[in-house]
């Protein structure tokens, strides 16, 4: 795997009604580097702010005025907003960190034991560690995606297998059928009278026309499939083994 590189600036935003708090964590990332913060005071705030813009990591209150930090985590799921947020508490509760969990919080602390000096280090590693897990979770993606591709190139070719020798069989049967015709053509123009001969004629020649067509579709059919199985092999070893070769 490549080495993993994180952004050089991660947007944090910072939700909490305690203003003393949230300054002190505004102040803290803005001074340790490397970050872009915002701060509101309230869940509804924090909820405006994320329709306009997009964040890396969210800083998340719990007990606000109005909507709490878990009903921003339900309003974040229902959206399909995955952005990695961090629970903080005053009070503590097993129950709490549980729910929050549920809802996709990435880390749970309590106010009393966070260290506001080290946070910018959790946050960083926190950010590497969900862009490593979106990386792999990606990379799962293309190679499902690369395992139905290759179940439908198999499908494509086990077709083309049957269809190249049932193909060939119709050809050789079509081609003993026009002889047979042929012959039955001459045997019969001795046994009619000569009045019909030109009956006779029409007849056999309508039967050998409605062999070509047949012999026609048979034969392109051969073909589109021969055709199909070409670009598909083309495709099988581009680019991906193109890729892995510039590797070696």
């Amino acid at each position: 795997m490549e080495p993993f590189e994180s952004p050089r600036h991660i947007h944090v935003l910072v939700v909490d009604d305690e203003d003393s708090f949230r300054l002190s964590v505004e102040m803290a990332l803005k001074l340790a580097g490397g970050f872009v913060v915002e701060s509101c005071d309230s869940g509804e705030s924090a909820i405006e702010l994320m329709q306009k813009e997009t964040f890396d990591i969210i800083l998340l209150d719990h007990a606000m005025s109005g909507l709490s930090g878990i009903d921003v985590l339900r309003w974040m799921q229902k959206q399909g907003i995955q952005t990695p947020a961090i629970m903080i508490t005053a009070v503590g509760s097993e129950s709490l960190a549980v729910e929050a969990m549920k809802l996709g919080v990435f880390d749970y602390f309590r106010k009393d034991q966070l260290e506001i000096d080290k946070l910018s280090l959790e946050i960083k590693g926190l950010h590497e560690r969900f862009l490593l897990r979106k990386k792999i979770h990606q990379q799962e993606l293309e190679t499902n995606h690369l395992k139905e591709k290759q179940k439908e190139l198999d499908a494509l070719k086990e077709l083309h297998d049957t269809v190249i020798p049932i193909g060939q069989l119709l050809e050789r049967s079509l081609q003993e059928l026009v002889k047979e015709l042929h012959h039955h053509e001459l045997r019969l123009m001795k046994l009619v009278k000569p009045e019909m001969h030109k009956q006779c004629k029409d007849a056999f020649a309508e039967l050998r026309q409605r062999i070509d067509v047949i012999a026609s579709g048979v034969s392109s059919m051969r073909n589109i499939s021969t055709m199909v199985t070409r670009k598909f092999d083309e495709i099988r070893i581009s680019p991906a083994n193109d890729d892995q070769d510039e590797q070696r």
